[in-house]
């Protein structure tokens, strides 16, 4: 089996066990995958987590071009490609469900549970997602090219291997996407609105416009500091999260901007 194999059958079995072939699989592509982020996980853990805000925020991957190419460049048709190519990112709800299961302290577990409950306001955000995605499908019409890159199959499988190994590495990495979102959430709206969609279609960024900025603070403020105040050891996995986040994202994002500019240049 290979990787994008591999990510097919997490996104499958989102809610069960993976097997035991699986499972060793996906241990073993994040050892392979540990040396990338090691430098940055380093980091983190020698400035302490009540730096870790600022690190994220300080990463390439944070005010990435890409996201400005969505903002003022991106064609509709390219845009709907990076949000179809990400199909099989899991649902957000089942990876903040997992993290709740993990927690240790009170401020912890209310923090997370602020998270989810924000998840069904106004209404589930699963279904503000389709109905984006539905007006974006319904705009592009079939026959639109869809590519995987395999960074975007680590991208991607980071979030798996939280999900099914160490939650307190999906924990860093919830963390780090929190953080980054009120900038990207913006610049997909700005590009979203550029290219003629209609307020409705894009309830789900406005809300969550509205709400990431506290969610960051939550992971930040209310789940990381309190539970490594009480576990020392959960430093580690978290920084870990936090690091492999942010390292495959860049990656991800370099490769669609290059994509885009081989595009430009052949048109």
């Amino acid at each position: 089996m290979d990787e994008s194999d591999l990510l097919q059958s997490c996104a499958q079995r989102l809610g069960s066990p993976l097997d035991g072939r699986e499972r060793r699989q996906l241990e073993g592509w994040w050892k392979g995958k540990r040396e990338e982020a090691a430098l940055l996980a380093d980091k983190l853990m020698a400035r302490g987590e009540s730096a870790w805000t600022e690190e994220i925020l300080k990463h390439r991957a944070h005010r990435h071009p890409w996201y400005e190419e969505l903002a003022h460049d991106v064609s509709l048709e390219a845009f709907a490609a990076f949000l179809l190519e990400n199909r099989a990112f899991p649902a957000f709800l089942p990876l903040v469900e997992r993290a709740l299961e993990a927690q240790i302290s009170e401020e912890g577990r209310a923090a997370v549970i602020r998270n989810i409950n924000d998840e069904q306001v106004p209404v589930p955000h699963t279904e503000l997602m389709r109905r984006m995605m539905g007006a974006i499908k319904a705009r592009v019409g079939d026959g639109i090219h869809l590519e995987s890159f395999p960074s975007l199959v680590d991208r991607t499988l980071v979030f798996y291997y939280g999900y099914y190994c160490d939650s307190w590495h999906l924990i860093g990495s919830l963390y780090a996407t929190e953080a980054m979102a009120q900038y990207r959430m913006s610049c997909m709206g700005q590009g979203l609105r550029r290219l003629g969609f209609q307020p409705a279609d894009l309830e789900f960024i406005d809300v969550h416009l509205n709400c990431d900025d506290d969610h960051a603070s939550d992971w930040s403020d209310g789940v990381v500091r309190p539970s490594i105040g009480l576990n020392p050891d959960l430093r580690a996995p978290i920084a870990q999260g936090i690091a492999s986040c942010l390292e495959t994202s860049a990656r991800y994002l370099d490769d669609l901007s290059l994509r885009a500019r081989k595009a430009g240049a052949s048109s």
